[in-house]
């Protein structure tokens, strides 16, 4: 009996044991969570900045990165370095197999190798499309994915995998898990088939929805500025530069999200009608305050920015029109205080700004 007791006594011991080991490790793994958030929190400071090199050298030397810091680190390094972001892209898929987020980011890399590699671009647009399939497979509930894989197959040439029809059964496939978005997504593809006045009618319908308004203005806009439409695109876009989002408490994480999407669109949207005035040589002083609106809400804003042009490209922006409007000085002071990018397209075209106020300075 009493070896029995004893017998019973080690057992609770040993079950307790455990369930104390577990708690701990529960708790250290909530600290390693809890950790890392609180560095990509600060590290988005940094990326905010336009430190990317700040960004990489904090994170590269991380061991057992979370996916938010993999997925920091190669945001930061796609503005530095593509090869380098790409050998980030394929360790984030070695330690994370089973997150479709893997995948996600590592299609967006090839994408962007594609865009830069004339050689190598049907190549990358594989591994791209390869991704996203894989990502789909992995979680097929997910909206996202889906619309990932459908703007592959909208925008790639169908040498590169690119497919219309498939396109069009992923829009259908999204208005089953989400109907507002799959009314965005049958918009996207009417657009790509050249069925402008059906997705401007669905667009249309979008607009007069506040909850979806400020989004099919910046999307429908976006798609007008791609084709030079510039009067319909500065008339879509406009009346956002009236418009704001009631912030709300990150504590309510639903009602946060929805925040941060709506006001991320609402300033990509004021960034967008600057881009219109600089295109068009038009509309100079809207886009103007539009910009100026734009870097002011950068500065100041609390959610996620990693998505939206840095503000760098909107100075840069910024100081265009203020040449075309004549602001000189005002152009002047904005170009000393660019930082440069490696990116070659914002190289090129900063030194065109310098070299037009060299003009005017000899004048």
């Amino acid at each position: 009996m009493r070896k029995s007791t004893v017998s019973a006594l080690c057992a609770c011991s040993i079950l307790l044991m455990s369930a104390a080991a577990i708690t701990q490790s529960h708790a250290a793994a909530q600290d390693v969570a809890t950790a890392n958030a609180d560095e990509v929190a600060r590290l988005k400071t940094y990326f905010k900045q336009g430190d990317f090199k700040y960004v990489v050298e904090s994170l590269e030397a991380v061991k057992g990165k979370s996916p938010e810091q993999h997925n920091m680190l190669i945001s930061a390094l796609m503005n530095i370095d593509l090869d380098d972001a790409e050998e980030a892209a394929e360790q984030f898929i070695q330690d994370y197999s089973d997150n479709y987020k893997a995948y996600h980011t590592h299609a967006s890399v090839m994408g962007a190798q594609a865009s830069s590699s004339i050689f190598s671009a049907l190549g990358y647009a594989k591994k791209a499309k390869e991704s996203l399939e894989k990502a789909v497979e992995i979680a097929p509930e997910e909206v996202a994915v889906y619309q990932a894989l459908m703007q592959f197959h909208l925008m790639a040439p169908s040498i590169a995998g690119g497919d219309m029809d498939e396109a069009m059964t992923l829009a259908q496939t999204i208005s089953k898990l989400d109907a507002t978005e799959g009314r965005f997504a049958l918009a996207k593809v009417y657009l790509e088939k050249d069925n402008q006045a059906e997705a401007e009618a669905i667009f249309a319908s979008l607009i007069e929805d506040d909850s979806t308004q400020i989004r099919a203005r910046v999307e429908l806009g976006s798609f007008y500025l791609g084709n030079e439409q510039y009067a319909a695109s500065y008339d879509i876009l406009l009346p956002l530069s009236d418009t704001d989002v009631a912030a709300v408490s990150k504590t309510d994480t639903e009602a946060w999200d929805t925040y941060q999407k709506r006001k991320a669109s609402l300033m990509y949207g004021k960034y967008r009608l600057g881009q219109v005035a600089v295109e068009s040589g038009e509309y100079t002083t809207s886009g103007i305050n539009a910009l100026k609106s734009y870097l002011e809400d950068y500065q100041i804003a609390t959610i996620d920015t990693e998505g939206l042009p840095t503000a760098n490209w909107a100075q840069l922006r910024l100081a265009e029109l203020l040449l075309n409007a004549d602001k000189v000085n005002e152009a002047q002071n904005l170009v000393e205080a660019i930082k440069e990018e490696k990116d070659e397209r914002f190289a090129k075209t900063l030194k065109k700004i310098k070299k037009a106020l060299k003009k005017r300075a000899a004048v």
